[in-house]
């Protein structure tokens, strides 16, 4: 149930940040896409990490993983990015 929530409130917050950049820029036009695109990023982090924390193997530059990361890890992670936005625009207020 507790993760159902984590999806519904992450979707929730997703579209509060689309929404705010409609309002913000006075309509839906390709900015608003770049930030669809950029969301999708943390919010399959949040939907989907026993999928990303499976994930063993080659990393590039010689650099190799080879234990699997915990799902709730990966989904805080999504969770840092998906807020990351709104506490620097936030803080840079002051």
């Amino acid at each position: 149930m507790a993760e159902t929530i984590s999806k519904l409130l992450s979707v929730v917050v997703a579209l509060g940040y689309l929404i705010a950049m409609a309002i913000a820029n006075g309509g839906v036009g390709i900015e608003l896409l770049y930030a669809t695109a950029f969301l999708m990023f943390p919010l399959s982090l949040i939907w989907f990490p026993e999928f990303f924390g499976s994930f063993t193997g080659y990393l590039g530059r010689g650099g190799h993983m080879d234990t699997e990361s915990p799902p709730f890890l990966v989904s805080i992670l999504g969770w840092m990015f998906l807020l990351a936005p709104a506490m620097l625009i936030y803080f840079s207020q002051e």
